[in-house]
């Protein structure tokens, strides 16, 4: 059964950091749906990610945790004022 799920990561903000994430979600099976992303200040970037598969978010969220570049991952959902990253609150 195909579900759709969300993920927030607190990633740092270096050359190729979103390619990797976006590329580790793909190579282990989770069909990127959606993405945003908002500066938390100069040095990092929360980046929300809604995603599809029939696999479990936890086996993504483990190989994740495991890139250089992800500071940590983010289990409650902060509000956002902008429009388009409410969806991921």
């Amino acid at each position: 059964m195909i579900r759709q799920q969300s993920m927030r990561v607190l990633l740092r903000r270096s050359e190729g950091a979103l390619l990797r994430l976006i590329g580790t979600v793909q190579r282990r099976g989770f069909e990127v749906t959606d993405i945003a992303t908002h500066a938390q200040d100069h040095d990092s970037w929360l980046v929300m990610l809604k995603v599809e598969s029939n696999r479990e978010l936890r086996l993504l969220e483990r190989q994740v945790e495991k890139l250089y570049d992800v500071i940590e991952l983010i289990e409650e959902a902060p509000r956002f004022e902008h429009p388009a990253l409410a969806a991921y609150a």
